[in-house]
């Protein structure tokens, strides 16, 4: 009004107020201004007949019964026995007289207690699905996950790539982390997934959950005491899930960016999520620096980012690692290696000595078997190849089966399966791209000699120069030479 007064323009005074123009135009004619109209407090009566006032009665009993259950659930049950009775658009008023009986007589809602984090107490650790990311590396699409590490007091973070929620992946997100923070909080706390904790007893007399021993050993080495989240609680873990989301949009917002959400490598994908966290971690120094005056040194030994296990090979050349049967060199049929598991890779060791490296699958029971390891085997054993388990692991690709399922038809079973082996074998020395592209060239026509002839030519030829000298014939036969051979035979 005092805007009006000096103004005389309603529009600018009703900006002025907040209000809308129409609204302070009725003001400015008399109108009783919103502290000077009288309170009636809330209306007791109804403005139009109760809808529901037949239904409600066994409504209330239903919901006394199951209080969890959804209003739109119970309104669409009773379109469906009470046809014609309501209509669709009532839906809303029958919702909001629900939630105003749950609010009455339902179950108290669950609180969530904020908590109050001091400096270099805790730190959470948890695992961060990426699929939504679409990151792609040379070979397809990368599904992998995040070590998501977070202290709770300063909001510090840390993430590492990895393939599963498992032990070794926790191991390897843990220590990069705390290398990265350069000291020790007090506590580490998770969830009670598989990876720190195990059901306790077994079959009936199953009761709660413990520790694992190889969890607890990597805390104790750093000198931090375990903590876990009730089952099924994720709030408890707070921080770090709620740090899932905003580095998940923050890693989203710097691919596009970047302009591509492609990487040539792991390294490269691990190097720029590392840029990512790092500058997100540079608004947090006040408390940071808090944070780390209150941490414990860091030992000097870091802890084995690999398992070991001691495996036999079997007759087949073949070991059992967790769920999956890889192959090793046949030589080593018997023995029994040293296997180093990581979150990527194999490595076979016999007698100190790397024999073999392959890559780690995941995922249910399966055989990866490395052609190069038991061709020779197979060579000297006829007929194996055909009833052999693994058969489909001695077709490096599709033009090998093309090639091998095409000497079937020109062959006897037994000729075609020697013919195909002695052609694969030359992929010991030979590279399979070369052999492939001589494959195609001469079609129906290839063989093992015309392969051979190709790739192993004949080394055991030799081109001789040979000068012979006749003359001592020459003389044995002159007509003097004759004559005295004969006076003496005639002597």
């Amino acid at each position: 009004m005092k805007h009006f007064e000096s103004e005389n323009h309603i529009g600018h005074s009703a900006i002025k107020a907040g209000i809308d123009p129409k609204t302070a135009s009725k003001y400015i004619k008399g109108a009783a201004g919103p502290e000077e109209q009288v309170q009636a407090g809330e209306r007791c009566w109804r403005t139009h007949p109760d809808a529901f006032a037949q239904v409600w009665p066994g409504v209330e009993e239903t919901l006394f019964r199951e209080p969890e259950l959804q209003a739109k659930v119970i309104f669409e049950e009773l379109l469906a026995k009470e046809p014609g009775k309501f209509a669709v658009g009532q839906r809303r008023s029958f919702e909001r007289r629900v939630r105003a009986w749950k609010r009455r007589h339902g179950t108290e809602r669950e609180l969530f207690f904020t908590q109050d984090h001091q400096p270099g107490e805790r730190l959470q650790l948890d695992w961060m699905h990426c699929e939504k990311l679409e990151i792609e590396l040379d070979d397809g699409r990368f599904d992998h996950l995040l070590v998501h590490v977070v202290l709770p007091y300063s909001n510090w973070e840390w993430a590492r790539v990895c393939y599963s929620e498992s032990y070794l992946s926790l191991k390897s997100g843990l220590q990069s982390a705390l290398v990265e923070l350069g000291g020790c909080p007090r506590y580490c706390q998770s969830d009670q997934s598989s990876t720190a904790t195990h059901v306790r007893g077994g079959g009936a007399r199953r009761s709660g959950r413990e520790y694992n021993a190889r969890y607890l050993g990597l805390l104790a080495h750093y000198g931090l005491k375990p903590a876990v989240i009730g089952v099924g609680e994720p709030h408890e873990n707070g921080d770090v899930e709620s740090a899932h989301g905003h580095l998940r949009t923050a890693i989203d917002q710097a691919l596009r960016l970047r302009g591509s959400r492609h990487f040539g490598s792991v390294a490269q994908y691990e190097a720029f999520i590392f840029v990512v966290v790092q500058r997100r971690n540079t608004t947090r120094k006040e408390r940071f620096d808090l944070e780390c005056a209150a941490l414990r040194p860091l030992v000097a030994t870091r802890w084995p980012e690999y398992d070991e296990e001691s495996v036999r090979v079997s007759r087949e050349a073949l070991v059992r690692v967790g769920k999956q049967t890889y192959s090793v060199p046949a030589r080593y049929v018997g023995e029994r290696l040293r296997v180093r598991m990581t979150e990527t890779e194999l490595e076979f060791h016999w007698n100190g000595e790397v024999i073999e490296r392959t890559e780690k699958h995941r995922g249910a029971k399966g055989a990866f078997v490395n052609w190069r390891h038991v061709v020779l085997a197979l060579q000297r054993k006829p007929g194996a190849l055909i009833g052999w388990r693994y058969r489909e692991a001695m077709f490096p690709g599709a033009r090998w089966r093309g090639l091998y399922d095409g000497l079937k038809e020109r062959h006897s079973p037994g000729r075609a399966e020697r013919e195909y082996l002695g052609i694969l074998a030359l992929g010991l020395q030979e590279r399979l791209e070369s052999l492939e592209a001589v494959i195609e060239e001469l079609g129906t026509q290839v063989s093992l000699d015309t392969m051979r002839r190709r790739f192993c030519p004949p080394t055991n030829i030799v081109e001789m120069k040979l000068e012979v000298n006749l003359s001592a014939y020459d003389e044995l036969l002159s007509p003097d030479r004759i004559n005295s051979i004969g006076g003496q035979e005639v002597a």
